[in-house]
């Protein structure tokens, strides 16, 4: 029996959401909500390099929420002011259909205990079930991470490293407005709008990460430093003018007993940095690295190439996209609720 897909939003991660969805012979494509009013009206297919599917876009949000459908991929972007995503999910819940979502909402008390209770409830109410897909927050800190700790005698500190080349970013709200890229250096700092807007991600992946380690959090630490375009940089999606923000280090670090113990740092960049010795090679790459007995060191290289059909979609976008698609099955098996993913074996931190 297939499954029935509803896939909500169509940017880099959604539409290559999409293409696998429709690529599928286990789900069938039933609903497409949009963003964009030039998709309004266009066939699925066409939209994502594929013949029609039948299916046609729209950006009725109430027609989308009727349909008949098992679950609902939601890939709406978190980059814009005056979001709506989490009464969208609330609705979708309500309304009887799964949601698996890329948008940041991996540890729900962390993200919001108002919308952490209003998500239990419209589970509990309509017996669905939430999950909280993606790469970073998602996949890299609370899963792999942790998974490798089976490996260790003992643990004293965990960081995880995300390096990302950002000229691939083909949407200037993200690049700029978000990320930061091309402002100006005093802009960026741990009290600045952009910092608040992604440090509650990687918040989310400590605190799910400290659940599945048994660790007690006492206090999470925050910096960034900034390097700046040593020239104009001309990207896709943006111009980064001479001396604005080319490249940033954000870092979130967890205390316990005034120890570090966790720790996220994203290196962002649209250039070589030698003074970082960070050189741009296209790649996404993450580093783990697990201080205890013995140490652990790991790197992975995600290729960060074009995706066919789906021109301004890179490897590391199709990349959190699959982490939804791969999560359908064992979502639906679940148990109504909020489902997170089991980790087997991991360290568990020493009780004091």
């Amino acid at each position: 029996m297939t499954t029935r897909v509803i896939q909500w939003a169509t940017g880099a991660v959604g539409s290559a959401q999409l293409q696998l969805v429709i690529d599928s012979p286990d789900l069938e494509l039933v609903g497409l909500l949009v963003y964009s009013h030039g998709k309004v009206g266009q066939d699925a297919g066409a939209l994502v390099g594929r013949p029609p599917a039948g299916v046609l876009a729209t950006d009725d949000k109430d027609a989308v929420i009727a349909l008949d459908a098992d679950v609902v991929l939601h890939a709406a972007s978190k980059a814009y002011p005056g979001s709506t995503n989490s009464d969208d999910i609330v609705d979708l819940l309500e309304s009887g259909k799964d949601v698996i979502t890329t948008t940041s909402y991996n540890h729900l008390p962390t993200f919001s205990r108002a919308v952490a209770a209003r998500v239990e409830a419209a589970c509990r109410a309509a017996g669905t079930r939430f999950h909280a897909a993606g790469e970073h927050p998602g996949f890299m800190f609370e899963r792999l991470a942790t998974t490798l700790t089976a490996l260790s005698a003992r643990v004293d500190r965990i960081t995880v490293q995300e390096l990302v080349d950002c000229r691939s970013v083909s949407a200037k709200a993200m690049l700029t407005d978000l990320m930061g890229m091309g402002r100006q250096p005093e802009e960026i700092s741990t009290d600045s709008a952009m910092f608040r807007a992604v440090s509650v991600q990687y918040e989310q992946a400590i605190a799910a990460t400290a659940d599945v380690l048994g660790l007690r959090i006492d206090e999470i630490r925050r910096s960034v430093q900034t390097a700046v375009a040593p020239g104009d940089i001309e990207l896709r999606a943006a111009t980064i003018p001479a001396g604005s923000v080319a490249g940033q280090i954000l870092a979130w670090t967890a205390y316990r007993d005034g120890a570090p113990v966790l720790i996220a740092e994203e290196f962002w960049t649209v250039t070589d940095i030698p003074e970082w010795d960070l050189t741009l090679d296209g790649e996404f790459l993450v580093r783990v690295m697990i201080d205890g007995e013995p140490p652990l060191r790991l790197e992975l290289r995600v290729g960060n190439n074009q995706v066919d059909g789906l021109p301004g979609v890179a490897g590391g976008q199709l990349a959190v996209a699959a982490t939804a698609i791969r999560a359908i099955p064992a979502v639906r098996a679940a148990p109504p609720g909020v489902v997170t993913a089991p980790v087997f074996g991991a360290y568990q931190w020493p009780r004091t």
